[in-house]
């Protein structure tokens, strides 16, 4: 595996023209403007913002193998592998994976992005404890609830012990304005009624289902009192009044055991799988 052609200090850029063609002609099909920061910008805004999850916050993902599950247009994905891991990719949906392989191209970054289409994700083409991060950046609220608990257990399969799992943008099933949507009690509705409501399945999480549902894991973002949560969201650009709302809503949760991640309008949490003889090693 070649060295990274970016360095971690250097944005991702744009550097084939030609995949950067296809990509924007890809996404016009699909009916995508690729000039939409949430699409042909999305490795650049994901760089501004999630980045400072893998980047030496609590581990340097430099040489690790990943996986970022649910890959979307793959703007996770090309930041990773910008900051030096080697990163396999999946979506349930070809059409992103088609636009994803693209972007990993259109950045000069194919030779350390694999994308793979995986319509099941209760079983997925890797082997068992394969991977040292899983990255779920603004996903899981997208798998059905029925679904979640088995989709839990098999990303604690291919994650090897003391591995990380990295949980950004989920929307809260506890705040009554879905983060996604933002439809105003849309949370609050049963999920056997959902159907009933036009829309993207959006299902939201409480943040519990998260932090129990992959096995024995600790969650080192509740370790040092919710401080990593509260300096991640400072490197986002979270400032002024806001930040000191969130770290005073951090300080006032620590005595519960809980931390400002658990109850933010998206979840934000870093698991640690348990070595050897841990429950979730199976």
């Amino acid at each position: 595996m070649s060295e990274p052609s970016q360095s971690a200090a250097t944005p991702p850029a744009v550097r084939d023209a030609d995949a950067d063609r296809r990509f924007r002609e890809s996404a016009r099909r699909h009916g995508w403007d690729p000039d939409d920061p949430w699409v042909g910008g999305y490795a650049a805004l994901e760089w501004r913002r999630s980045r400072h999850a893998y980047d030496d916050l609590f581990t340097s993902v430099r040489g690790k193998k990943v996986l970022e599950f649910g890959c979307h247009f793959g703007g996770t994905s090309v930041v990773l592998a910008t900051l030096g891991a080697e990163v396999t990719a999946l979506d349930v949906d070809p059409m992103y994976v088609e636009l994803a392989q693209l972007n990993a191209e259109r950045h000069g970054l194919s030779d350390r992005i694999r994308v793979h289409h995986v319509p099941d994700t209760t079983a997925m083409p890797f082997g068992d404890r394969e991977f040292e991060l899983v990255s779920c950046n603004s996903v899981l609220e997208y798998v059905p609830p029925e679904r979640l608990p088995a989709v839990q257990r098999e990303i604690d399969r291919v994650l090897a012990p003391w591995g990380f799992i990295v949980i950004l943008g989920t929307s809260n099933r506890l705040w009554p304005v879905e983060c996604h949507s933002r439809r105003i009690l849309m949370n609050y509705v049963p999920r056997l009624l959902r159907p009933l409501f036009p829309g993207r399945s959006i299902y939201s999480v409480f943040p519990w289902e998260l932090r129990r549902g992959f096995g024995d894991y600790v969650d080192i973002s509740q370790q040092d009192r919710g401080r990593l949560i509260v300096d991640l969201k400072a490197k986002m650009g979270l400032s002024g009044p806001r930040l000191m709302a969130f770290s005073a809503a951090n300080r006032l949760l620590g005595p519960l055991g809980m931390h400002v991640g658990f109850v933010s309008p998206t979840i934000t949490m870093v698991l640690q799988k348990r070595g050897e003889g841990g429950a979730g090693d199976g």
